[in-house]
């Protein structure tokens, strides 16, 4: 069916929230100020924003011959408010006729350009990652059409600068637009399925099985798995270290304890109430909207996104890519003890 508004499509489990940006309750780290190993101020920055968000890159890049299971990503100059997802207007079309999509927001790049599944070793785009996912196989050989209007609002309220290249004004005014053709050699699922209806499994039974199935990514980690070593939560990684005990700020595990699945997992997706930027301390499946992931980005210049009370987490130099990586994968995959 035709989908005007496709962010309308997404499947979340709540309504949006207010957009109102400070919340009354205090973050991770937030609240009564902490020893330096936190470094929490009970004030944040206003900036005035005269900046504006984007798009610096796409995928597929305008004109494009592509695979008919690569998604259409959108990269921006920052971080996109998660809460603009439900305002975006975006279309998916072929001439005429418009197709069912759904809408997925990265708040940081940590999927491969263009791609549903895996991880990439470093960051591709600067800020967010807008991921327009089709329902149903592009078609070989058609040219589609991909077309935002200028509806998405940055993290500290940023509008989108309609006047770089993509933009063009019509009846409906500015929007983006994006075209590429399917490979018109591409096979489809539906192409290649040589069911016979025999079943082939050579399961034996024993461990010497033929299972040649290598489809999908691994499964998301658990909480457990981020605590084994040389995993984010390990006991040996010292940007955690201040909450497992730390004798020069006891007060910083006192308010988040990790120093064990159980006490993390309490703290972390057990946590009532809203963070200071409005969100959840973990929204499993939705890492967009976890402050876990909010409070651990950075702005252009170094400092914590808009809403986070203090300095970001760790203080002294940003988590490791790959451990934001694994947070982000447990977060999605639901938060799983």
């Amino acid at each position: 069916m035709a989908a005007r508004n496709l962010a309308r499509t997404a499947d979340r489990a709540h309504e949006p929230r207010s957009r109102v940006r400070l919340g009354l309750k205090v973050g991770i780290f937030a609240g009564i100020a902490l020893a330096a190993c936190t470094r929490v101020s009970d004030t944040q920055r206003f900036p005035l924003v005269s900046e504006r968000l984007t798009i610096v890159r796409t995928i597929p890049e305008p004109d494009a011959v592509i695979a008919p299971d690569v998604q259409i990503d959108f990269c921006f100059s920052g971080y996109v408010d998660p809460r603009a997802l439900g305002d975006f207007e975006v279309s998916l079309s072929s001439g005429r006729v418009e197709f069912d999509a759904r809408l997925d927001l990265q708040l940081f790049a940590w999927r491969p350009p263009g791609a549903a599944e895996g991880t990439t070793d470093a960051a591709w785009c600067p800020g967010s990652v807008l991921s327009v996912r089709p329902r149903t196989p592009l078609r070989p050989g058609v040219r589609y059409r991909v077309r935002i209007q200028p509806a998405a609002v940055g993290w500290a309220g940023e509008q989108l600068d309609v006047t770089t290249p993509g933009w063009v004004q019509d009846e409906e005014g500015p929007a983006y637009l994006v075209e590429f053709t399917v490979d018109p050699d591409a096979a489809t699922d539906s192409d290649t399925d040589t069911d016979t209806g025999v079943d082939t499994d050579t399961d034996t039974g024993s461990d010497t099985d033929t299972d040649t199935d290598t489809g999908g990514e691994p499964p998301a980690p658990t909480l457990a798995d981020l605590f084994a070593p040389g995993q984010v939560f390990a006991t040996g990684n010292p940007a955690c270290s201040c909450h497992r005990g730390s004798a020069e700020d006891p007060l910083a595990q006192a308010r988040l304890d990790l120093s064990s699945p159980d006490t993390a997992f309490a703290g972390l997706v057990l946590a009532s109430g809203l963070m200071s930027t409005g969100f959840p301390m973990v929204a499993p499946r939705r890492p967009a909207e976890s402050y876990l992931v909010q409070v651990l980005l950075r702005d252009a210049d170094g400092h914590a996104l808009l809403g986070v009370l203090g300095e970001p987490m760790p203080p002294d130099e940003p988590l490791a890519y790959a451990d934001m990586v694994a947070l982000v994968r447990w977060i999605e995959g639901g938060a799983q003890r």
